[in-house]
């Protein structure tokens, strides 16, 4: 039987993962949840994962839209499992995303954090040994690739209400957040920016792009803007960006713009 991995990323990481889980489990289709809303899920498959990073103790909105609406009556009896990748604390990333499932009568069978670093520009600076943290994550993430492969169960436990509260007061402004972008005057209008949003909240006005309020603050922009050219509220300039070395801005946006076709 075939496997699927629905997945959101800003910077790389969640789509490298998706991607060594693929290449894991064989005979699998990588799709963004990004792009792609209200899908029926008719065909059966062996396996449905989901990869995504944890945002404020919780999951992307577009995660949990993109859950939400989806409808897979005929997998009932499949394996789902969810990798999180978190840089501190993953607090109900897990939980959330198996809240949404158990509501569609669905339990997430195995869940894991998988801890790499901060990357959330506005509030943190990115570490300069970056690569030696993504090799000790890879070494993290071999035993649930195992656990994956053999379709292993796990504990994922109940949601932490103060976190969830938390989760909730921010959540519900992530798409407003494109009001405090600037783009200052060294941007050449290349369009990377419009590329790589994972939600096309992006147009180029004049060669200038320009925000559509639908932001998810993945820091994809940002972080993928070869002049740097895109900033947050005075808060992100003269900071080192990054992205996963493995995926580069054209791998990120043509992948993003795979369409689900239920065959």
């Amino acid at each position: 039987m075939a496997n699927i991995i629905f997945y959101f990323t800003g910077t790389g990481n969640s789509l490298r993962i998706a991607k060594t889980v693929s290449n894991t489990i064989t005979d699998c289709e990588i799709i963004p949840m990004g792009t792609n809303r209200g899908i029926t899920i008719n065909k059966e498959y062996d396996r449905i994962g989901f990869v995504y990073p944890v945002y404020f103790w919780g999951v992307p909105k577009i995660v949990r839209d993109f859950v939400s609406d989806m409808r897979m009556e005929n997998n009932k009896g499949t394996y789902f499992y969810a990798i999180a990748t978190n840089g501190g604390f993953a607090g109900n990333g897990l939980k959330l995303l198996n809240k949404l499932l158990l509501e569609k009568n669905i339990k997430l069978k195995y869940g894991k954090a998988l801890k790499i670093f901060s990357n959330y520009i506005i509030s943190f600076t990115m570490p300069g040994k970056f690569k030696k943290l993504l090799e000790k994550s890879d070494k993290i993430l071999l035993p649930m690739l195992e656990s994956i492969k053999n379709k292993k169960p796990n504990s994922i436990g109940k949601i932490n209400k103060k976190m969830n509260q938390f989760y909730e007061k921010y959540v519900s402004t992530f798409q407003y957040e494109d009001k405090n972008y600037t783009v200052d005057g060294s941007c050449v209008g290349c369009g990377i920016c419009k590329e790589v949003c994972p939600v096309h909240n992006i147009e180029l006005i004049g060669g200038k792009p320009e925000f559509k309020h639908t932001c998810e603050q993945c820091m994809a922009c940002i972080q993928y803007c070869p002049q740097r050219a895109i900033n947050y509220k005075g808060k992100t300039e003269g900071k080192v960006r990054y992205t996963h070395p493995e995926i580069s801005y054209k791998e990120l946006a043509e992948s993003n713009n795979i369409k689900y076709r239920n065959a």
